[in-house]
């Protein structure tokens, strides 16, 4: 009897393993997620309001406008992975591991240039600068949370994305990488401010 319980109890730690994300998988999002909103941080907090609001000369985005971009784009991105949490049956065969790096190189290369969809063109819904911190921290405060809480493997659910099929979890590097590579472009803005 004491062999089937030991038995048993091994399996249920088996299946419980298996069905959920593993730590190091969680603890490389949750750094990714902590180190680029701290780079979007330390580049935005000392700006004059003349650099937060300085737009290129070719009419692109300011660092502002910037910002507003990425707090627009990862809410929406966390719902869809929300969606397809709730919506999609885990797959044990589908993992996208392989492409994590490659996912990360895409979307912090700025020579791919993309225009986004209007649904995530800035408006002017935030007034500060800090209300739009606080809105980050806020923002990666719930994706973290979701991650270290959740109890599926988000590896084993598809999410379709304007960027390919992805499992759920790559949409939260997904969703790091984005704000990588706009904070790159506002380091772009505020160099071409500074060579006027």
């Amino acid at each position: 009897m004491k062999r089937i319980i030991a038995l048993c109890f091994a399996f249920l730690m088996y299946v419980n393993a298996f069905a959920q994300l593993s730590q190091s998988d969680i603890d490389f999002a949750v750094e990714y997620l902590n180190a680029t909103q701290q780079n979007i941080v330390n580049l935005v907090e000392p700006l004059s309001d003349e650099a937060w609001n300085h737009k290129p000369e070719d009419g692109g985005w300011s660092v502002a406008n910037c910002l507003e971009h990425i707090l627009i784009t990862e809410s929406s991105f966390f719902q869809m992975a929300q969606g397809y949490m709730s919506q999609s049956e885990a797959n044990p065969n589908f993992d996208s591991s392989l492409s994590d790096g490659v996912l990360i190189g895409m979307m912090a290369n700025r020579g791919n240039r993309v225009q986004t969809a209007e649904q995530f063109e800035p408006s002017g819904k935030w007034t500060t600068k800090q209300e739009m911190l606080d809105a980050l921290e806020a923002s990666r405060t719930k994706l973290i949370n979701y991650l270290s809480d959740s109890e599926m493997n988000l590896r084993h659910h598809k999410a379709n994305t304007p960027f390919g099929e992805l499992d759920t979890y790559q949409v939260f590097l997904l969703v790091a990488g984005h704000s990588q590579r706009h904070t790159f472009q506002m380091q772009e803005v505020l160099g071409e401010m500074e060579g006027m």
